[in-house]
């Protein structure tokens, strides 16, 4: 690590630069931990989310930029205008490592501009630029006139399109997304925390070498492991996160038109197969820096109405443009996707929200009159791209839709609030919690929303230790408690997890690429202890902000309906299962019963 923290001030256009306590690097690593720390020192619990007094908290984290597999990540830390409560959110791609690079581990963006301006990061020399020519720019267009203006095209830019500088609760940030290259910090909407700032984006070059404290043991070490990665990550080289997708269908986990189904006709799922995207519309691949792995997939469209189109698809928006919508064309998937990165939409929640719209119009709730002449039934790519364009621009119907699915039902009306699949106000990922209940739990206390990543990714479990049933309640408090522990200090690390299994990064890690990296004798139960410390100080956050057992719910239609088909056919977690997994959970994290941070809890975590 650097130790060095960039601060710009944008209301009083000043720039410093601060060192980082020793003692924090220690107890939080970086990346997600070190972001959640200064938030919990410097944004006060009644901020708004769109004032000034809201803060982007950027991080890196002590493997980011280094010669370690899957060395990536960046992290943005804020409060977000979707959930209104703190949130976290990550990017693969080169921008953590560049910001590294520029001698910096953190970037803290504080107060308003008047008027639009970007960041400009070269080295040590750091300017507030003007950015009115710029705004209103799509994403991959503003990336490339920032590059040209600075006259450095291999600089990194994370930046917002219109719908940030519109501040759709929906709205990301994108890093690199004109050679795609880099990824989107996607979730919470925190692209219009940057638009309520007049940020257009932030460019960063750095050219420093990012020293490592036993360079000789590092290349060892990871030599040794090289023939590990293979093993575990080719199916990523060859298939990237799409090769989820029918693994989860044929286990009756993988939600369908608004988690009302997870089965179709013969033929569907595997027009969305990996094999179809290999041989029909990949174009390329794509990897972040340094990283072997390259599992992103760039899809190209080939029929003629969306001829054009190029984007990277994910497993993620693979679901929400596509089966969450009723949609099973890989063409009207990849529009959508280039769409929402032009606009600067995270693809999840807004596929999400299209698909909740469908359901609402083949209801009755919406009709016509609403939707100003679209036919919004499940399953038409046509009006599916259309709204997303609206919600994009804020105009006609799209502007009842770009603050995502809950503000729309709030709008709506008509009992439209009960197909929301949302958790603190965050849209669903794709995965079914009646298939895995694990997942669901996951989702109830996922310190950002509803969230498999933050909350816990419990299906690898669920599936694979014999003595855990997918359908049981007992022991998923504890499981999920230990994911979110192991999740916290990988984030921390600022590691991808794909290639993390190779280098012993597990619920019982061997610290020594850790250790060869910054030289700080780390132990394994030291790590984890770090990722227990992470959730905690995040809960301690969204504790004072009002967050408390009462929030960590499910809803209706997950509690109370069934499903109706599939392996899962006939399990819902109800309102009493619930409860007693939240129990569990409270208890193994050494939580009140009513989901708060209790004093013992934190001298014990050492936290003030």
């Amino acid at each position: 690590m650097n130790g060095r923290i960039l601060r710009i001030d944008l209301t009083r256009k000043k720039t410093s630069v601060e060192r980082i306590p020793e003692e924090w690097m220690r107890k939080y690593l970086g990346g997600r931990g070190l972001a959640a720390r200064y938030y919990y020192d410097e944004v006060e619990a009644r901020a708004h989310p769109l004032s000034p007094e809201n803060k982007l908290i950027f991080m890196t984290g002590p493997l980011t930029g280094v010669s370690v597999f899957g060395s990536t990540k960046a992290y943005i830390v804020a409060k977000s205008p979707l959930t209104e409560h703190y949130s976290v959110t990550n990017a693969g791609g080169y921008f953590g490592a560049s910001l590294k690079r520029a001698g910096y581990d953190g970037l803290i963006v504080e107060g308003r501009s008047e008027k639009p301006v970007y960041l400009s990061i070269l080295d040590g020399d750091i300017e507030i630029r003007d950015a009115e020519a710029f705004w209103g720019l799509k994403v991959p267009e503003a990336h490339e006139a920032m590059r040209e203006e600075v006259g450095e095209k291999s600089a990194s830019v994370a930046c917002i399109g219109p719908a940030g500088e519109r501040l759709s609760r929906i709205a990301c940030i994108l890093a690199d997304s004109s050679d795609r290259r880099g990824g989107a910090f996607g979730r919470g909407g925190l692209g219009a925390v940057m638009g309520s700032k007049n940020l257009k984006g932030i460019l960063v070059h750095g050219t420093r070498d990012i020293e490592v404290a036993r360079p000789d043991e590092l290349r060892e070490y990871l030599r040794g492991r090289v023939k590990q990665l293979r093993e575990t990550t080719g199916n990523h080289t060859r298939y990237g996160t799409l090769q989820y997708t029918e693994p989860l269908y044929e286990l009756g986990a993988y939600p369908i038109m608004n988690f009302t189904r997870t089965r179709v006709e013969e033929g569907l799922i595997e027009s969305l197969s990996t094999e179809a995207m290999r041989d029909k519309y990949l174009a390329g691949d794509a990897a972040c820096y340094r990283c072997p792995v390259a599992c992103g997939k760039v899809l190209a469209a080939r029929s003629r109405r969306w001829s054009g189109y190029r984007t990277k698809v994910e497993y993620e928006t693979l679901w929400s443009f596509g089966p969450q919508c009723g949609v099973f064309e890989y063409d009207v998937v990849i529009a959508a996707n280039a769409l929402a990165e032009e606009y600067g939409l995270d693809g999840m929640s807004a596929g999400y929200t299209i698909g909740f719209a469908m359901e609402l119009y083949e209801k009755g709730i919406i009709d016509r009159e609403l939707t100003g002449g679209l036919s919004l039934r499940f399953g038409d790519g046509e009006a599916e791209v259309e709204l997303l364009r609206l919600m994009g621009e804020r105009k006609g119907v799209g502007e009842i839709f770009a603050d995502g699915a809950y503000r729309a039902a709030e709008r709506i009306g008509r009992g439209s609030m009960r197909y929301v699949m949302h958790v603190k106000r965050q849209e669903f990922a794709a995965y079914e919690p009646r298939a895995f209940y694990g997942i669901g739990l996951s989702y109830a206390t996922s310190s950002r929303g509803a969230c498999h990543n933050v909350g816990g990714w419990t299906i690898r479990d669920e599936l694979l230790k014999p003595k855990i049933d997918r359908f049981a309640v007992e022991g998923k408090g504890r499981l999920v408690k230990s994911i979110q522990d192991v999740r916290g200090y990988i984030d921390s690390l600022a590691l991808c997890t794909i290639p993390r299994r190779s280098l012993g990064l597990t619920d019982d890690p061997d610290p020594s690429v850790v250790n060869h990296v910054t030289g700080a004798g780390f132990s394994g139960k030291e790590l984890i202890t770090i990722g227990e410390r992470v959730y905690n100080i995040e809960r301690l956050i969204l504790n004072r902000e009002g967050v408390t057992r009462k929030d960590d719910t499910l809803p209706e239609r997950i509690m109370h309906e069934p499903l109706p088909d599939g392996p899962a056919k006939g399990h819902r977690i109800a309102p009493e299962m619930l409860d007693r997994m939240l129990d569990e959970y409270y208890e193994a994290r050494g939580w009140s019963s009513s989901g708060v941070v209790t004093e013992e809890k934190m001298r014990e975590l050492g936290i003030p």
